[in-house]
């Protein structure tokens, strides 16, 4: 039990005890509503002290824990007292339901235990010579029925709004739009473009929602007047009556963008004193740069993506398909870090405390080496000013201008989902609320995916173009999806269905066949019941989830380069499944797809084309030793 848990149950326990004693007593009416007062006030003064803006203690929502056990806890206690005194020998029929319940759950335990190793298409391999997940691992949260932990707050649905709005932006960036209230003035919010702003316009705790709001431009449409956009415009609201509409669109043109050419002082393209250049003789091989997709799933675990997403992993599994791709799923990936801080600064700089100063994420790696590179940032947040902002020594840096192509923020920073006054992060609205989260009634990760979905076809040469027109430039596309992170680890669910329709569409419309797909977690959740309680809770934690879809000639080529190099004779992804990996391998994953067909031989066997040490240890792999939770044998 970790030490905010115990508090808390301390808290619930002493409250519990003060609830009994007041009703078992024969205190005066008015000393027991002095008494009940005294609790409120307290209750309501922690609100009012930490009600969320204090990110790790999670203010509100540890009141909401304390509540939720507290109020069930309770009226148990109350049922049981009822029936003790109305009921004839109950204490006998309360121990015979114990016992029959007692066996339920222990069969059911031991059902989840096995479950819990399960993964696409193998599970966690005890027979070998690899560390395992320390304590005792009793995964007690799959006892709860879907839904159990958040079913107060209310529908998991987004309120459907009437679809009185039609608009759309052609090829030219010209917005129709067509309104079906009639009388009513059609309204347009321009939203502005985040990829030119300065750091310190980037502020997740101060400025970036309200520089959103303020660099918004509000225009009134006629249908007489064309209404142009201009080149860079990505995203406009389209507002009519009480409707409301999100239009997205790609631009600039992929057509009008040029080849980016990084500033000598920030190039990354430094000479390789020792590289691999793939071998014009290995038939299977491509030497064109495979094109790259990372779906970053906050604060997801391995067990909770199985759990809650299960559309999602089963179509997941069908992305094994001979002779087009492999699909790879790790089981002993393992956190860095106890937040997103520390993990995707392993993943996307390679190091946690990098010592250079201005240190560019990966994707800035992957433009100077020719991609065209973009980002969706879901929570409203810019990952370099959030988690790196610190080795800007000048805050007027544009690092998303530097490093990207394309980058969507800006909706989801509007005040119809992210507070633009009070608490941001807050429980019942904003990126970590736990409840359906939802934009001009659709799910947030809806226009996520659209915008993902333009982004891929707009990026990919379209068949009917002129074979000339076909030429091949790389994409690198990063988005950040935040259902995972809150407290009850429902909310998740409701990205199933879309999630698994994009897995669906990228198998079906053959991109796999170039594209190297990867759908992970940062950590598990680290907060919650689960989390706060049970051995399993902190296991989940340390173990996100990982799988990565790799071209049929790029997961032959490690093959043959594995069985040249050294002794091993399995497939190198195939060993790393079931050994100790980090996101640090994932960095130098990312490294190698970004120089391909030339690459770092010190990048190749620290990623996860190569097999990584057998029986490999926690200090081995860069995890702090108070932070391991995969202890060798």
């Amino acid at each position: 039990m970790s030490s905010l848990g115990a508090e808390i149950l301390v808290s619930v326990l002493s409250l519990t005890a003060i609830t009994v004693m007041l009703y078992a007593s024969r205190l005066r009416v008015s000393t027991q509503r002095v008494t009940i007062l005294l609790i409120f006030v307290t209750l309501t003064g922690l609100y009012k002290y930490d009600h969320g803006e204090r990110f790790e203690q999670h203010g509100f929502y540890n009141l909401l824990v304390f509540l939720a056990i507290y109020i069930p806890l309770n009226l148990v206690l109350g049922v049981l007292y009822v029936l003790w005194r109305k009921v004839d020998k109950f204490p006998a029929y309360f121990a015979v339901a114990v016992l029959v319940g007692g066996i339920y759950v222990s069969i059911s335990l031991m059902h989840y235990r096995k479950v819990f190793d399960q993964g696409l298409r193998g599970s966690f391999d005890y027979s070998l010579d690899e560390c395992t997940w320390s304590g005792r691992n009793v995964p007690a949260i799959d006892l709860l029925p879907a839904g159990t932990q958040n079913f107060w707050a209310g529908s998991m649905h987004c309120k459907s709004e009437p679809q009185r709005i039609d608009a759309n932006i052609d090829e030219n960036g010209v917005l129709t739009v067509h309104c079906e209230t009639p009388g009513s003035n059609v309204l347009i919010d321009i939203l502005p473009e985040t990829r030119e702003w300065p750091l310190r316009d980037k502020d997740i705790w101060s400025t970036c929602n309200h520089m959103v709001i303020e660099r918004t431009q509000h225009l009134e449409y006629y249908n007489d007047i064309p209404f142009v956009l201009n080149d860079t415009t990505q995203t406009v609201v389209v507002r009519c009556g009480s409707s409301s509409t999100l239009v997205s669109r790609v631009a600039p043109s992929i057509s009008k963008l040029p080849v980016y050419t990084p500033p000598q002082d920030s190039d990354t393209r430094t000479p390789n004193t020792t590289s691999i250049r793939v071998s014009p003789d290995i038939l299977h091989s491509n030497r064109k740069s495979p094109n790259v997709i990372y779906l970053m799933l906050d604060a997801v675990s391995r067990r909770q993506f199985h759990r809650q997403l299960p559309r999602s992993a089963h179509i997941l599994r069908t992305l094994h398909q001979p002779d087009v791709s492999q699909i790879t799923e790790l089981f002993r990936y393992h956190s860095v870090g106890f937040s997103t801080n520390n993990n995707t600064k392993a993943m996307f700089l390679g190091d946690i405390y990098p010592k250079k100063r201005n240190t560019l994420p990966i994707w800035a790696y992957f433009r100077d080496r020719g991609y065209i590179t973009a980002r969706v940032e879901s929570g409203c947040e810019d990952w370099a000013k959030e988690y790196n902002g610190h080795n800007y020594p000048q805050q007027d840096f544009a690092v998303s201008n530097r490093s990207l192509d394309y980058e969507l923020t800006a909706p989801f920073c509007l005040p119809e989902f992210y507070p633009s006054v009070g608490n941001p992060f807050g429980n019942f609205k904003g990126p970590y609320s736990i409840i359906a989260r939802c934009l001009f009634g659709r799910y947030l990760h809806e226009w996520a995916f659209d915008y993902l979905y333009k982004l891929r076809r707009e990026l990919r040469p379209q068949p009917a173009m002129p074979q000339k027109a076909r030429k091949h430039r790389p994409y690198m596309i990063t988005v950040a999806l935040m259902e995972g992170h809150e407290g009850t680890g429902e909310v998740l669910r409701t990205l199933d269905d879309a999630l698994a329709a994009f897995i669906k569409d990228m198998r079906d419309s053959g991109e796999l066949d170039d594209t190297v797909l990867i759908i992970g977690g940062d950590h598990g959740l680290h907060m919650g019941l689960n989390f706060a309680y049970t051995q399993n809770g902190r296991i989940e934690h340390q173990n996100p989830f990982f799988a990565m879809s790799v071209p049929e000639w790029l997961h032959q080529f490690a093959g043959d380069y594995q069985a040249n190099d050294n002794q091993e004779q399995a497939h190198p992804l195939a060993l790393n499944e079931q050994r100790l990996t980090t996101p640090f391998e994932l960095h130098h994953t990312f490294r190698v797809l970004a120089e391909w067909p030339e690459f770092s031989s010190d990048s190749w066997k620290r990623s996860l084309f190569y097999a990584q040490k057998k029986g490999r240890t926690c200090d081995e792999a860069g995890i702090g030793a108070g932070f391991c939770m995969c202890k060798t044998n």
